[in-house]
């Protein structure tokens, strides 16, 4: 009898520990879900949205008198548009699937319903969630649809079917400076709705990964899980960024948060209303700035007689079959002009290849031993196995 309960235990511990591996490691299920265009995304909606992304924010508005009514009248102002995020979707475990949710925030943009949120926020792991709901700090409760998503950027559009919702009034990015005061809310830990604040601690911040962009907002705003796709706000209340990412070595925050400047944020929205999900152009080089010491030493150890250009990309790789190959770009050359204009600096490029689509064509001027010449690329789609 010991023996046969023996067996019975070691076989449930079998058991449970294979579903643990096969929920942790093995993606979920890749079945497309049909879901009904969402109520007032229409034509008229979506171009009243693009006029709403292209005005200019106004600065009339005086500053506020005191520190105390600043974090005050900036949290009373964008806290309604933020909302709670929940999703739900399945995962694979042994023999069969398990439902799973995931926490997040949103900033809501129009009165009537569209949401910008992180697109890491509406994923179980790499599909779209099955289940996106909106939830505003009224306790109003609406199914999302996404209309669009950018993985490089972290940004989704979604479209809940409300009326006269309140809305985050849009900032502008790019008058932010080192020192200006900021508040972030979202739904931290799925706390709801709550309101940190801080300093932007730094601009044009990049994050390690790869094609990662450049240009994020730093700010010592207390930022954690649940706050992706919240509102970063500035002293009067206005949108300037959405919060999307920190930097912990303990996984909560200690004072290193980032968002995506909202001027981006707009760029990419009209781009999804334009394109629906914003695909990734892809070059198919590796590179390296040859403005940085630490390669024009390199090269100037090995080439010692060769001039290298000032500034510009340098490619050290072509993948084959790819459309730098295609167009004769070559290790060893240098990228100087990107359709007509120098190549200050790779964060450039990056940006740019950013916002291109497959199927574009680019001119690109390469210095190649002591030369230029004018090449036209016609950029591609990176395949998935790269």
């Amino acid at each position: 009898m010991r023996k046969v309960l023996g067996f019975v235990v070691l076989f449930a511990l079998g058991f449970a520990t294979g579903a643990y591996v096969l929920n942790t490691y093995y993606p979920n299920r890749g079945r497309l879900m049909q879901t009904a265009a969402p109520t007032g995304d229409t034509e008229a909606s979506r171009t009243a949205l693009t006029r709403l992304l292209e005005q200019r924010p106004t600065t009339s508005e005086p500053a506020p008198t005191s520190f105390e009514t600043m974090l005050r009248t900036a949290s009373q102002r964008i806290s309604p548009a933020v909302v709670n995020v929940d999703t739900t979707g399945e995962v694979r475990v042994w023999g069969g699937w398990r439902e799973v949710g995931g926490r997040g925030s949103g900033v809501i943009i129009s009165a009537d319903g569209y949401v910008v949120t992180n697109n890491h926020v509406v994923r179980i792991q790499r599909q779209v969630a099955r289940d996106i709901f909106v939830t505003l700090q009224d306790g109003r409760r609406f199914r999302a649809t996404v209309l669009g998503t950018d993985a490089q950027n972290d940004i989704a559009l979604l479209k809940i079917n409300g009326k006269n919702l309140p809305v985050a009034q849009l900032g502008d990015s790019d008058k932010l400076q080192v020192g200006d005061w900021v508040v972030a809310v979202g739904n931290p830990f799925g706390l709801g709705t709550t309101v940190t604040a801080g300093i932007v601690s730094a601009l044009n911040r990049s994050l390690e990964g790869a094609g990662a962009p450049s240009g994020f907002i730093q700010t010592d705003a207390a930022i954690n899980q649940g706050n992706s796709g919240g509102a970063l706000a500035d002293s009067r209340g206005r949108l300037i960024g959405i919060n999307t990412a920190i930097f912990s070595p303990v996984g909560a925050n200690v004072g290193i948060g980032f968002a995506i400047p909202v001027n981006r944020v707009k760029q990419v929205i009209k781009e999804i209303l334009e394109h629906g999900s914003v695909g990734q152009a892809w070059l198919g080089i590796s590179y390296a700035d040859i403005s940085d010491p630490q390669i024009r030493r390199f090269l100037q150890e090995r080439l010692p007689d060769v001039r290298f250009p000032a500034n510009g990309m340098f490619i050290d790789g072509v993948i084959a079959n790819s459309p730098a190959r295609s167009a004769g770009i070559q290790p060893g050359d240098v990228i100087v002009q990107l359709n007509g204009r120098p190549l200050r600096s790779i964060e450039e490029m990056q940006n740019f290849m950013l916002r291109a689509k497959p199927g574009q064509q680019i001119t690109l001027r390469i210095w190649r031993d002591g030369q230029t010449r004018d090449i036209t690329v016609t950029l591609g789609v990176k395949p998935e196995d790269l």
